[in-house]
């Protein structure tokens, strides 16, 4: 993984500002931070390198791989280097319109998507011989679109579990591109045969998590357990009891602090902890409850500093 394409455009003002406009990669951006703390879920170092001019900005993370984080919560691995991502933007103009595309689209379909987006683009400004100039500047290759969509595909897949972007304050995770609606249950998202269990979300969490950490996939284990969290978090109607609809089960969210627990992840632990105890009905739950979240707080006090851009 290079990193050439970037010390030319830091080192080239009119290259820099081929980056930026047209094709909305601006390194002067990379001063302003993002719009708000973010840190990834698995802890590794960050570096703002670019912004957009949405209020995104371009990630790089300690492999060399980049992530765009818009400004809406939203956050996908774009390339595995600075110049395979440069290489995306620029060959592709409007990346995000490409991001449903895989290369099994075929070349029909993804030449016939290029010729759309480039036709509406040149409706407002000029891209050709920009990005000519800009890929001879930088000493990137010209790639065809089917090559491109390719790149970005395996970007995009690459995102989770090792590169999911968290709110460093709040700690809940950025939607990937194309999330869905509705989070899948752990069993699911972390691929475990559901075989011989009538009912899968009747087990405990550590039926799912456990087998999965003997494999040694602890950031898929921490990522299901962050979304699901955060499913809760937004919607607490999640937790209401089947046979009676008018009250909520905590219980889940105990689950979720146990196994962050176990992951040695304080944090979210707490934060598990914490929604857990403001749902008891009794003073008695809610002191009990509130002990075992100051414990968390002390031990996530203690716990080694994640890296951390703002």
């Amino acid at each position: 993984m290079t990193d050439h394409a970037l010390r030319k455009l830091r080192a080239n003002p009119r290259l820099a500002e081929l980056a930026a406009f047209p094709f909305d990669f601006d390194v002067d951006r990379a001063a302003h931070g993002h719009v708000e703390p973010v840190r990834l879920a698995s802890g590794g170092p960050l570096t703002v390198v670019a912004g957009d001019d949405t209020g995104g900005t371009y990630v790089v993370c300690g492999d060399g791989a980049v992530l765009h984080a818009d400004s809406e919560g939203g956050a996908c691995l774009i390339g595995t280097s600075v110049d395979e991502a440069l290489e995306v933007l620029i060959g592709l103009a409007d990346w995000g319109a490409f991001a449903d595309l895989t290369p099994e689209d075929g070349e029909e379909r993804i030449l016939a998507r290029t010729a759309e987006v480039e036709e509406e683009i040149r409706e407002h400004y000029g891209i050709d011989a920009e990005r000519e100039e800009l890929l001879a500047g930088l000493g990137l290759a010209r790639r065809s679109p089917v090559e491109l969509v390719g790149m970005l595909h395996r970007a995009l897949t690459r995102t989770e579990p090792d590169h999911v972007l968290l709110n460093a304050r709040e700690l809940n995770a950025y939607r990937f591109l194309h999330d869905p609606d509705e989070v899948p249950p752990p069993w699911e998202y972390l691929g475990v045969a559901t075989d011989g269990y009538a009912d899968p979300a009747a087990q405990p969490l550590a039926t799912w998590t456990r087998p999965v950490l003997a494999q040694g996939r602890t950031e898929a284990v921490r990522v299901a357990l962050i979304r699901r969290l955060d499913a809760f978090v937004m919607n607490q109607g999640l937790l209401r009891r089947p046979d009676t609809p008018g009250r909520l089960d905590p219980s889940p969210l105990r689950e979720l602090a146990e196994e962050f627990e176990h992951l040695g992840d304080f944090p979210q632990a707490l934060r598990a902890q914490r929604l857990y105890a403001a749902l008891q009905d009794t003073p008695g739950e809610r002191a009990a409850a509130a002990a075992a979240a100051t414990r968390l707080e002390e031990a996530a006090r203690r716990a080694p500093r994640v890296p951390v851009v703002s």
